[in-house]
C-alpha cells in the first residue's frame, strides 16, 4: 500500500496550481513568458491566462511583462514572495511528510490485515535529496518497499540500536573533521554485529546570494555585523560539521546573527537565502544549484548505512544493496553538483576504530 501525502496552497478556498508556481519558477530562470510557457509545456495563452487569474485574485500582480514582444518577463515582490515561500515550505515539510506517508502507509497494511511485503525495509535515516528518492526508485525498479522515516544522523543510529529499524542511514564529515565524532559513533555501532553500505558522498559549503552582495569569502565573515544567517537543526549531521568548522575556525557561533534560526532541509535554507531573506547558509552544492546561487566549498561529506551482518542474506537487504550498487541509482544522482557515487554499493566491514568510515 502506498499512501502519498502533498502540500497543497489555498487561498480563499482556490487551491493554487502547482503549475502556477513551475511557471514563476521558470519565468525566474527563463526571463520570459513565453520561454516560461514552453518549458513547463503549456501554450502561451493557457499561461497568460493563469496569470491573470491569480492576479485578479490576490488584486496585484505577480509579473511584470517588458513592454514589446519577446521583450522578457520578471517577478513582482509578490510573485518572488509566493515562489520563494512555497519553495521554502515545500522543502521544510518534504521530509515530515514523506515519513508520516510511510508511517501511514505500514499502518494501513496492519489494519486491512494485508500482509507486510516480504521485500520490506524498515529505514530510518537522515534526509537528504538522494536519499529521499531512494524509496521511489526502490518501489519502480527493485520491487522493494522501503518504510523509511527521516530523522538526524544521531537520532537515526540511536533507534537502529535499540532495534526500532532494520537499517538506519547517517552522514559523516570526510577527513579530520570526522574525529570529533567517532567517539559518539563507537556507542552506536557495533563491529561484531554491524556491517557498513557506503551510499554517496556530497560536498559541502556557504550558499550565498548571486553575485555575493556581502563579499563573503568563508566562515571567519559569518560574524559580519551586518550579515544574517541560515542554521540546520540541531543533531543533523550538517549542523554537526558546520559547529565543527567553526570551532577549527576559531569562531564563536554566538557572535553569527541567525545562528540559532533553524531550518530542517537545505532546499529550505536555499530559498531563505534565494528569497533574500537572509544572507549566507551552510548546506549542499545541490542545493545551491536548485536555486542559482552563489556557493563556497568547504568540505565533502560521506553517507553511510549500518545494516545487520546476520541478515545480510535475507532477500530484503540483497535488493537494498544491489539498488545501491545499480546503474539506476548512479542515474538518479547525475547531474546533482557536488555528488559523487564511485564507490556507492560497497559493503564493507567495521573495524573496532571506526577508521572505515574516515576516507
Amino acid at each position: 500500500m502506498n499512501i502519498q501525502l502533498d502540500l497543497q496552497w489555498q487561498c480563499q478556498g482556490e487551491a493554487l496550481p502547482q503549475s502556477l508556481f513551475e511557471l514563476l519558477q521558470a519565468i525566474v530562470e527563463l526571463g520570459s513568458l513565453r520561454a516560461a510557457a514552453e518549458d513547463c509545456a503549456l501554450s502561451y495563452r493557457h499561461a497568460w491566462g493563469m496569470l491573470q487569474i491569480w492576479q485578479e485574485h490576490f488584486s496585484a500582480p505577480l509579473v511584470i511583462l517588458k513592454r514589446g514582444r519577446g521583450k522578457g518577463a520578471s517577478l513582482t515582490p509578490l510573485g518572488e514572495k509566493l515562489l520563494w515561500e512555497y519553495q521554502r515550505i515545500a522543502a521544510r515539510l518534504a521530509p515530515e511528510l514523506a515519513s508520516l506517508s510511510s508511517e501511514l502507509s505500514a499502518e494501513l497494511v496492519t489494519l486491512t490485515h494485508q500482509e507486510v511485503p516480504q521485500n520490506n525495509l524498515r529505514i530510518m535515516a537522515s534526509h537528504g535529496l538522494v536519499i529521499a528518492n531512494l524509496r521511489k526508485l526502490a518501489r519502480q525498479d527493485f520491487h522493494l518497499n522501503l518504510d523509511m522515516q527521516f530523522k538526524g544522523s544521531l537520532e537515526s543510529l540511536q533507534q537502529y540500536k535499540k532495534g526500532r529499524c532494520d537499517v538506519a542511514g547517517f552522514h559523516l564529515p570526510e577527513g579530520d573533521l570526522a574525529q570529533h565524532l567517532l567517539p559518539k559513533l563507537r556507542r552506536l555501532i557495533d563491529p561484531d554485529v554491524d556491517v557498513l553500505l557506503y551510499a554517496v558522498r556530497r560536498r559541502q559549503g556557504l550558499m550565498l546570494a548571486v553575485g555575493n552582495p556581502k563579499q563573503i569569502s568563508d566562515v571567519q565573515d559569518l560574524v559580519k555585523a551586518e550579515l544574517s544567517f541560515i542554521n540546520r537543526q540541531p543533531e543533523s549531521g550538517t549542523r554537526i560539521s558546520l559547529d565543527e568548522i567553526l570551532k577549527r575556525a576559531g569562531v564563536n557561533s554566538a557572535k553569527i546573527n541567525g545562528y540559532d534560526n533553524e531550518e530542517f532541509t537545505h532546499s529550505a535554507v536555499a530559498a531563505l537565502v534565494a528569497s533574500g531573506a537572509v544572507d549566507c547558509g551552510y548546506g549542499i552544492e545541490a542545493a545551491a544549484a536548485q536555486f542559482n546561487l552563489d556557493f563556497i566549498p568547504l568540505n565533502w561529506e560521506s553517507y553511510w548505512f549500518v545494516l545487520p551482518k546476520a541478515r545480510l542474506e535475507e532477500a530484503a537487504f540483497k535488493t537494498f544493496i544491489q539498488l545501491l550498487q545499480s546503474e539506476a541509482f548512479t542515474n538518479s544522482v547525475a547531474g546533482l553538483p557536488g555528488y559523487e557515487t564511485q564507490r556507492s554499493g560497497r559493503v564493507l566491514a567495521v573495524d573496532a576504530s571506526l577508521s572505515t568510515l574516515v576516507f
